[in-house]
């Protein structure tokens, strides 16, 4: 794999989905230069999102902007886009109140390189999400830790277990356990082929923080996934908090991207 290819295995993770899985309601943009995502039942930025926009000519720039924004009406949205990508539409953005709020190092990790690394935290259960018991442990502490709001957390429930059930599911979650209760989460999904692990989302309750517990989890997947026959694990990783502890761990970076929201 040359650099191109690990780039595109990266930002794969906002594409690559289980073509059965995806509900009915979903809605997508899908056209050269312009990628977007839009889940009318999740009103919430992590939702929905533009993960390509990367068209060039200022009039054709605010052609898209403008349909991305007819696209999404009163659903809030995101956008994750590539380092120059967001720079040239930085004033079109900035002019509608959108603003950059994190940045994102692409990683990669090639599997041959794993060795299996002993995990950190004796104390600390890490189990795969079955039960439906575990979905409600995964949406109670993906849920302290990101905000969601109350009302949204049965969607959240129906939504995983949705995907959990599914037999064409490509991935899973991982909740880490300290007596039996929920601290930390993560989950993981496979390419269409089986060679991509797309590690694309975790988080630790505030008071379990820097006690190996994201590290672990890191080296949970990395082991399932040489397991699994992957050839590589990817990333996006946000700059200042995940992006070090995955650099220490033997990820190397390939790309940059900027978070992109509403913020008036």
């Amino acid at each position: 794999m040359n650099k191109l290819d690990v780039i595109k295995a990266i930002e794969a993770h906002h594409w690559d989905y289980e073509e059965e899985w995806i509900p009915s309601y979903i809605e997508t943009i899908e056209e050269e230069g312009v990628k977007a995502t839009k889940n009318p039942k999740m009103h919430n930025v992590l939702s929905n999102k533009v993960v390509e926009l990367s068209i060039e000519g200022s009039h054709l720039m605010q052609e898209q902007w403008d349909k991305i924004k007819k696209f999404y009406g009163d659903v809030p949205f995101s956008l994750w886009l590539e380092a120059s990508d967001s720079e040239r539409f930085t004033p079109i953005l900035e002019k509608d109140g959108y603003s950059v709020t994190d940045r994102y190092d692409g990683v990669a990790y090639f599997l041959d390189q794993y060795s299996g690394e002993p995990l950190i935290n004796k104390n600390i259960n890490y189990i795969e999400v079955k039960s439906d018991e575990d979905i409600r442990s995964l949406v109670e502490v993906s849920s302290l830790i990101w905000n969601y709001p109350e009302e949204q957390q049965e969607s959240i429930f129906n939504q995983r277990k949705s995907y959990i059930d599914s037999p064409y599911r490509n991935g899973g979650y991982i909740l880490a356990l300290k007596d039996s209760l929920p601290v930390a989460y993560s989950n993981y999904r496979y390419s269409s082929d089986g060679n991509i692990m797309f590690m694309n989302g975790s988080g630790v309750l505030a008071e379990f923080r820097h006690q190996g517990i994201y590290s672990d989890m890191v080296s949970f997947r990395l082991g399932h996934a040489r397991l699994k026959g992957a050839l590589l694990a990817t990333c996006q990783a946000r700059q200042g908090h995940s992006a070090p502890v995955l650099r220490k761990l033997g990820f190397q970076k390939y790309s940059t991207y900027d978070y992109w929201v509403y913020t008036g």
